[in-house]
């Protein structure tokens, strides 16, 4: 390995065949997404866009699942920092700009970027999973938009790539309903590339995905990649500028505080 560095509950590691592999490391908290782990895989998908020696990025999550989200214990924390109430607007909208620029900087990897899933890819987990260009999965994984379960909507542009991945009517059902979908049926959906019965098979599997594509030319990855983009992924900037505008408005609603506040209160 070229270099292996752990920062933020996230590891990386680039190799000499030009993979780079980034994985989730918050085991405790089923690797939900803090401000640290936040920045610090941005941070990594900004200096892996900038190499020349990088062709293919993997994600993934340690301990079983990929990301259940957001941290909402610390948005309960902030939310009632110095005897809030709740979030103003600008604090919400510094929240959810944070998750729609993670997400961003997967998309502006200029190479093929897989997501790796083991278990719950929960919220803005799911959304960065859906960021990836080849998703593969345990078949105990599940993807889940649980943004409504807390008076909240999709974002990371999660509104627009479900709805790309499975079509509109199951893309309405996953965000309304705020119910889990299976790795199987994500499957059959169209959401997932493969479905494999253990971890260690799904290791195996993505291993030789990404090997097979280190073997190809840069240019030739990132070009197509870039001429799929713009038909399969136009709407990513708009979809964000929607979300970020709704989250903003949802996050300082009642019904929000309060969801959070009893989230925390069960898990302490």
């Amino acid at each position: 390995m070229s270099d292996e560095i752990t920062d933020g509950g996230v590891v990386t590691e680039v190799d000499d065949r030009g993979v780079a592999r980034l994985t989730i490391s918050r085991p405790e908290r089923m690797n939900a997404l803090d401000t640290g782990a936040n920045l610090a895989i941005r941070e990594a998908m900004a200096e892996w866009s900038a190499r020349d020696d990088i062709r293919v990025v993997v994600i993934d999550g340690a301990g079983g699942s990929f990301s259940a989200g957001a941290d909402v214990l610390g948005f309960a924390d902030q939310s009632t920092a110095d005897g809030a109430s709740g979030f103003t607007a600008g604090q919400a909208r510094q929240i959810i700009s944070a998750g729609s620029e993670l997400v961003r900087a997967v998309r502006c990897v200029p190479v093929p970027v897989i997501a790796s899933v083991d278990g719950a890819a929960a919220g803005i987990g799911a959304s960065l999973a859906l960021g990836a260009d080849l998703i593969y999965a345990t078949a105990r994984s599940y993807f889940l938009l649980a943004f409504i379960n807390i008076g909240l909507m999709p974002d990371g542009a999660a509104s627009m790539s479900f709805a790309t991945a499975v079509g509109r009517v199951r893309a309405n059902e996953l965000a309304l309903l705020g119910e889990k979908l299976r790795a199987g049926e994500a499957l059959d959906a169209g959401l997932v590339n493969g479905v494999y019965d253990d971890r260690e098979a799904l290791d195996e599997a993505v291993e030789k995905v990404a090997l097979k594509i280190a073997g190809k030319s840069r240019a030739a990855l990132r070009l197509t990649k870039s001429a799929l983009d713009a038909h399969t992924m136009a709407g990513f900037d708009a979809a964000i500028e929607r979300e970020l505008d709704g989250q903003t408005e949802l996050l300082q609603s009642p019904e929000f505080q309060a969801a959070i506040t009893a989230f925390a209160g069960t898990s302490k």
